[in-house]
């Protein structure tokens, strides 16, 4: 099926409104005291969710990045690769093209906290470059090196669709005081622990008997919406969660913050002075900043195709030059003068491999 360039920036426009709504409703369940009100406005935010997700395959289909009915179609030269049967195409391969520096920063920061039951990461970066998605991979990544994929061993929010991790809006109000009771309220509602026990009482007894190895929190948040209070907001919450209980669960605490163009090098005087507040954090309070995310080298995703089970290099080119003729003007400039590609493109070739192996 063909698509008029009206209708793309038709599926675009729609595209733009459901997330505008999705975060929206997102504000608004963090308001909502009610348990009823409270329980629709989560419905309400899965059905938006699974509504941008089919729209994101629609209009992914109709720029071209999968289709099948051009003679160089991506979905074309996916298909000729030759996967290696036995090597499972899980979560991990939506999000895991390598990032080795980075990779390498974060893991041995892991081992050096081996003993800590409360670890934080904060990660930045340009939205092109998907740092949501980078935090997604290193709870799959521990899952996977700590946990031999038991998922029973881990705690974190899914999406009910695809299983996949679900980035949160990092809980806040209008100062510190009201973004500590909507933390509170968060964990509340993620723990499901009794409305007559308090925050603290759970803390100090309710995190020792919970069931899991390691509980990873994933929180996200925009440059434009960091306030000056968000530095000791964020060092209360790391304040609060400690205890000396040796049953204590591994916490894994991931905070993502969208810098605009950080790995263009131009940041304004309120970016740098965001990046300048995570830094200070992590130094006074033990944690790790793993920044920034660069675009992926051209080398990288090659060997990615390649650890697929496919060994011909004719067509893992077929596969990369597919690719390169699906992006946009922007993109494919980066690519002709750094041999390099966005995340954001690369991840939409990794959800086409992911779907056609899981046909």
């Amino acid at each position: 099926m063909q698509y008029r360039v009206e209708e793309i920036k038709g599926f675009e426009a729609q595209l733009e409104l459901l997330v505008r709504k999705l975060n929206f409703m997102k504000e608004e369940q963090a308001r909502t005291v009610d348990a009823n009100a409270k329980f629709a406005v989560k419905e309400e935010i899965a059905q938006l969710e699974a509504q941008i997700s089919d729209l994101k395959s629609k209009l992914g289909r109709a720029t071209g990045l999968a289709s099948s009915n051009s003679e160089g179609g991506i979905s074309q030269a996916v298909r000729q690769l030759q996967i290696d049967e036995s090597e499972e195409i899980e979560l991990l391969h939506l999000v895991n093209c390598d990032r080795r520096e980075v990779m390498d920063k974060f893991w041995a920061a892991f081992d050096q906290k081996e003993q800590e039951h409360f670890q934080y990461y904060f990660i930045s970066g340009c939205p092109t470059q998907m740092p949501p998605s980078f935090a997604e991979r290193l709870v799959y990544e521990v899952l996977k090196e700590e946990l031999n994929n038991h998922t029973d061993s881990i705690h974190y929010i899914a999406h009910e669709e695809t299983g996949r991790l679900r980035i949160q809006d990092l809980p806040l109000g209008r100062n510190t005081r009201k973004s500590q009771q909507r933390f509170k309220e968060y964990v509340q509602e993620r723990f499901r622990f009794a409305d007559t026990q308090s925050f603290d009482a759970f803390i100090e007894t309710g995190v020792p008997n919970l069931p899991y190895d390691y509980v990873s929190v994933v929180f996200e948040i925009h440059e434009r919406k960091w306030a000056d209070f968000i530095p000791d907001y964020l060092k209360w919450m790391m304040e609060t969660f400690r205890s000396p209980h040796e049953k204590v669960p591994t916490f894994l605490f991931f905070f993502v913050i969208y810098i605009e163009g950080q790995h263009l090098g131009k940041l304004s005087t309120s970016q740098q002075r965001i990046l300048e507040a995570a830094q200070q954090i992590t130094d006074q309070n033990q944690a790790s900043l793993l920044t920034p995310l660069q675009p992926v080298e051209d080398g990288d995703l090659r060997a990615w195709l390649m650890d697929l089970g496919e060994r011909n290099p004719n067509q893992v080119q077929a596969v990369i030059d597919a690719l390169v003729a699906s992006l946009r003007d922007e993109d494919q400039r980066l690519f002709e003068q750094e041999q390099r590609f966005n995340m954001k493109d690369i991840e939409e070739l990794q959800a086409l491999v992911y779907q056609i192996a899981n046909e």
